[in-house]
């Protein structure tokens, strides 16, 4: 049964990636700690967000600028590091509380205001910023919401935000799995569960992606949005109730 639960959870989570782009540590760590412990998730989902965001990159290729991408990177970069060692001693409370308040407030304002449709120039500081915050998140698998309030705010496309948003996970997960590699967090049984569960991965992906190509750029944001909503008001709920 336990299995069965977690192969939902994982295909909702890839099927939710595959349409916004992203979202699956998100919605994976919210759910599988109540059938796992968060120990072996942290690791189980790392893995998975790697293969995630690969299949997605591959999908959107064509469409990855990597002038826009650097210096998400270069943030995505310092910041990791600093996330796995705040793993083990950050307040996963307090941070969920700031984390989820700081999203409803934004999502509801970017839903509700009248927002320019032309791309907008906005200093590469906040790019490198947005990036060594999605950088610290991602330790805990919860790193999409700084870079995706980024491409929103530049109101780049939804191909040119989707694509970006992949190369930062890709790079997040990479760095993130040798962390937990070199503390021994990444164990044989973590291979073995992530192995089993792979076609959640495929299938949910492929069909969130074949979704994605039949919705317009508005409802594209507006959906982006209104993930970004959920899961702050999601946050600020686990934090209430720690």
């Amino acid at each position: 049964m336990t299995d069965i639960l977690i192969f939902f959870v994982v295909f909702v989570a890839a099927f939710t990636q595959g349409v916004v782009g992203f979202g699956f540590g998100l919605v994976t760590m919210a759910l599988l700690p109540l059938f796992i412990s968060e120990r072996f998730a942290v690791p189980f989902v790392a893995i998975y967000c790697l293969g995630v965001a690969a299949l997605i990159a591959w999908q959107l290729r064509q469409h990855v600028r990597w002038g826009r991408a650097l210096p998400l990177l270069i943030g995505t970069a310092l910041g990791v590091p600093l996330g796995v060692l705040a793993l083990q001693v950050a307040n996963p409370i307090t941070i969920k509380l700031v984390l989820g308040v700081t999203l409803i407030a934004y999502s509801a304002w970017a839903l509700f205001a009248t927002i320019e449709a032309r791309e907008r120039h906005i200093p590469v500081g906040w790019a490198w910023l947005a990036g060594a915050a999605s950088g610290v998140l991602g330790a805990f698998n919860t790193g999409g919401p700084p870079a995706v309030v980024y491409t929103t705010l530049r109101n780049w496309d939804k191909d040119a935000t989707k694509s970006t948003l992949q190369v930062v996970f890709l790079l997040t997960s990479v760095i993130q799995l040798v962390g937990f590699a070199w503390t021994g967090m990444l164990t044989g049984d973590v291979l073995v569960k992530n192995a089993i569960m792979a076609p959640a991965i495929v299938l949910g992906v492929v069909l969130g992606h074949i979704l994605y190509r039949r919705i317009d750029q508005l409802t594209f944001k507006r959906a982006l949005l209104a993930v970004l909503l959920l899961v702050g008001l999601v946050y600020v709920h686990k934090a209430a109730i720690s």
